[in-house]
């Protein structure tokens, strides 16, 4: 989860466009059989005349839950609260947009830094836009040993570079093309721990804690594209839909495929959106499974060589001391696994209500409903989600 919300940060300080000077309030749920996330955020950002552009974010994450796969020990509901707050700073000079950004979140157990910095570029009367990113994360893990101790051990950074293109193609329709490279960790636990200290692993019939390399290279390209068909009428002007394709790749042997579509489809002024998306991807290299189930096993020989081992090697792996090591995780994030993602979001404009409030008419409200299909070991660890969320949006 914590590499996720480092792309997110990432991809939010990269200014593909300009945003309008606005407040955003959001609020996101999701609830498995095991875990409930609860997030506010407050999101600015305002734009002076100068060309400079001020961005800050605050978000809290509260996560509940009783799951081994999530990080306890016992059966036995716990609460953990990450705090996140971030600002970015950009300039307008010519066509091009230059800005940086930092984000920090603690948690309890994890402490994290983002720094990026980011460009885009308009060309050809704003046909062609170039954007580039650069981050650079440094994290900080730990192992609660009680209500207010914990054991420090280890660290974890990262690069993380995202190139990407978009091309106006007509009045109605533009493509974006986009490569991801995520460089996590670099080789010791100092910098490259990626382990989950609390989830055990069933190694020769006992509980260990799970052992990973401690560096991985990852690569993703994708493409989508942007399709408006008018359709004439002052109650539905147009029909929208968004196509999309990732492909992703690492040197621990996972490759995943996400095809997905959105289709949007504005009522006046309300826009219904319905988003569909399916995820396949295979098993890391040192991924193990009993025989005719998805469950992760180990199995101890006597020699602890390759063909039975008490854990198995990164063969894929670009470090070379990786390839000489023996792993072993119950990680469901590692197995191989498919998950199918639907969602219907509105998006109400509040034009009505003019008379009341010229500030509350230029406002917007998202309201969104989501369920995650799980499969495998993955559906075993945490079932099936449910995902929803408000958002308010009123300008500064």
């Amino acid at each position: 989860m914590r590499r996720l919300l480092f792309a997110l940060a990432l991809l939010a300080a990269w200014p593909t466009v300009a945003r309008a000077d606005d407040i955003t309030l959001r609020g996101n749920y999701y609830r498995d059989r095991n875990t409930r996330v609860v997030q506010p955020e407050a999101d600015l950002t305002k734009t002076f005349s100068t060309g400079t552009v001020i961005g800050a974010h605050y978000l809290l994450d509260t996560i509940t839950s009783a799951s081994v796969a999530a990080g306890v020990l016992r059966d036995q509901p716990f609460t953990e609260l990450r705090n996140e707050a971030g600002f970015s700073l950009g300039q307008h000079v010519g066509p091009a947009l230059l800005s940086a950004s930092y984000t920090y979140s603690s948690e309890s157990d994890y402490w994290a830094h983002t720094a990026a910095i980011s460009g885009t570029v308009d060309l050809f009367h704003h046909n062609t836009t170039l954007g580039l990113a650069l981050a650079w994360g440094h994290d900080q893990v730990a192992q609660r040993m009680g209500p207010t101790n914990y054991a420090p051990l280890g660290g974890l950074d990262s690069v993380h570079l995202i190139a990407g293109v978009t091309q106006l193609l007509s009045p109605t329709a533009l493509v974006n093309l986009s490569y991801d490279l995520d460089v996590v960790g670099f080789g010791n636990k100092t910098n490259g721990y990626q382990g989950n200290p609390y989830r055990t692993v069933n190694l020769g019939g006992s509980p260990s804690r799970e052992s990973v390399p401690f560096q991985r290279f990852r690569q993703s390209v994708a493409v989508s594209g942007n399709v408006m068909v008018p359709l004439g009428s002052k109650l539905v002007p147009y029909i929208a839909f968004r196509p999309s394709y990732r492909f992703y790749w690492d040197d621990w042997s996972i490759y995943s495929q996400t095809p997905e579509l959105r289709i949007f489809i504005p009522v006046g002024p309300v826009e219904l959106r319905v988003t569909g998306r399916y995820y396949t991807q295979t098993a890391a290299s040192f991924w193990s499974n009993v025989p005719g189930d998805d469950t992760p096993t180990y199995t101890v020989d006597a020699f602890h060589n390759l063909n039975d081992p008490q854990g198995k090697a990164c063969t894929a792996c670009y470090s070379s001391s990786a390839n000489k090591q023996l792993f072993y995780t119950a990680d469901p994030k590692l197995s191989a696994f498919d998950t199918m993602y639907t969602e219907i979001q509105l998006r109400i404009r509040l034009r009505g209500l003019e008379r009341l409030s010229r500030w509350l008419s230029e406002g917007l409200v998202e309201i969104s409903y989501g369920h995650l299909f799980n499969d495998a070991y993955a559906h075993q660890a945490f079932g099936d989600a449910e995902l929803a969320g408000l958002t308010l949006i009123f300008p500064l």
